[in-house]
């Protein structure tokens, strides 16, 4: 009889208080879900509604903050209750994924942006005050930003006057008493040196490689024509804040130099250089999700025209 009368009871308490038993409401402890740009959105349907989303890690370390609201758009907090329907928004400069509960029973997953060029893996915690489970999130990468227009800040572009490079040096000492002639090639390591400059970024390449892929997309830049800047056909890459392009220039030109006899003297290889700024602004896009981005800063550019030598005297 004691028995029967405590089966009875714990049958009446499991009646009255079905809430305080955990069930299993993801079918397994770990779920995984890979979405892609393609399949870019995935529902999960849960066994039961006695649930909360607790928390959503990066197992990659990938910084992101997160941004809580209701189906209707109104701001809550987070983590939010059990039988709740609310969005977390998870942002960065990289990433854009949600993760939504609808309803008790379902949970969406849905795709935005991932740049980081390789796949990332984000832990979802489900769970309530008896247990917690865990969904394996893989966000597969998405098409990069492309470049939709460049503009350049006419009124602000300055050339800069009296700008020289130095090519190359040396000392020569004639010893002898008849001259000596030698050879140099003024042109022969000659550059045109571009720079992008932005003084709200700090410039990683990495950063643009992320955004607009590993081949850094090309922009047209100015090219002075009788001192005023055209855009004829002279391209460089945006994305990386400094680099080399060539120049029209005789690099095989050959110069004569000569040394009188019991001179010592310092000769010193100048290369002319025709310098600008102008200040930039790069618009880009998202092809599928339409975001928009800017950068914008200062191009300098410095390319060689003509030549001259210097022979100083060495006491």
């Amino acid at each position: 009889m004691h028995k029967l009368l405590s089966l009875s009871i714990l049958m009446l308490i499991s009646g009255c208080n079905s809430d305080i038993f955990v069930e299993d409401f993801l079918p397994g402890e770990q779920i995984d879900v890979a979405i892609s740009e393609t399949d870019n959105r995935k529902e999960i349907n849960f066994k039961s509604d006695n649930w909360k989303l607790i928390e959503i890690v990066s197992l990659m370390g990938a910084p992101f903050t997160t941004r809580a609201y209701t189906l209707d758009g109104e701001p809550v907090s987070f983590p939010f209750g059990e039988k709740e329907p609310a969005t977390v928004h998870c942002l960065s400069d990289f990433l854009d994924f949600r993760v939504e509960k609808r309803g008790g029973n379902k949970l969406q997953l849905t795709l935005n942006e991932n740049l980081m060029n390789e796949d990332v893996t984000m832990l979802i915690k489900v769970g309530n005050d008896y247990k917690e489970q865990q969904i394996k999130l893989l966000l597969a990468p998405t098409c990069k930003y492309r470049v939709d227009s460049v503009e350049y800040d006419w009124k602000k572009f300055t050339i800069h006057e009296g700008a020289v490079k130095e090519i190359e040096s040396f000392t020569v000492d004639n010893k002898t008493s008849t001259p000596v002639t030698f050879v140099v090639y003024p042109f022969r390591n000659s550059v045109r040196e571009i720079q992008f400059y932005d003084p709200a970024v700090v410039w990683d390449e990495e950063l643009f490689k992320r955004l607009l892929g590993t081949t850094l997309p090309e922009i047209t830049i100015p090219d002075i024509v009788d001192s005023q800047p055209v855009l004829h056909y002279t391209k460089a890459t945006f994305g990386m804040i400094r680099q080399e392009l060539e120049v029209p220039v005789d690099k095989k030109l050959s110069v004569e130099v000569t040394v009188d006899a019991y001179d010592k003297r310092r000769i010193l290889v100048l290369n002319d250089m025709e310098r600008y700024s102008v200040p930039y602004k790069v618009n880009i896009s998202h092809p599928e999700t339409g975001k928009k981005r800017i950068f914008s800063g200062e191009l300098t550019s410095s390319r060689p025209t003509d030549y001259f030598i210097l022979k100083t005297r060495v006491e």
